[in-house]
């Protein structure tokens, strides 16, 4: 797979979190992906495959049911590694405004995605959603 390629596949990732399709998602994953958001807070950090494909994206659409709306920033991929800067901007279920800024690790194995972390502010997390 080519640096091109990798850099494509990583921001299909990050743009999946905006309406996760398991159909989309799933042949992009290694079976032991892992996915973690990198911050200290209540409730799980860690998902693997099968909560990507299942309870993760149900969560993420019931947390932002007009989506992400995700724009892209920087994407830079050296080997294996790809790094994606993201920023979101929607109106979350309680009416807040979400408007957080990302940095997405991504490593892939061979023609798949291995691991994704998350890095976000997670003082506007936690202002929005548990403020």
């Amino acid at each position: 797979m080519t640096s091109a390629e990798q850099k494509e596949m990583a921001v299909k990732l990050v743009k999946a979190l905006e309406n996760p399709k398991p159909e989309e998602v799933g042949p992009m994953l290694t079976d032991d992906f892992e996915f973690q958001v990198m911050a200290r807070m209540a409730g799980p950090t860690v998902f693997k495959k099968a909560d990507m494909l299942g309870s993760f994206g149900r969560m993420l659409k019931k947390s932002f049911p007009n989506g992400l709306n995700m724009k892209i920033g920087t994407v830079i991929c050296e080997g294996p590694h790809v790094a994606v800067q993201a920023e979101s901007d929607t109106i979350v279920g309680n009416g807040k405004r979400y408007n957080n800024r990302y940095h997405f690790y991504v490593l892939f194995h061979g023609d798949q995605i291995a691991q994704c972390r998350e890095y976000n502010d997670s003082n506007h997390a936690r202002e929005v959603f548990a403020a």
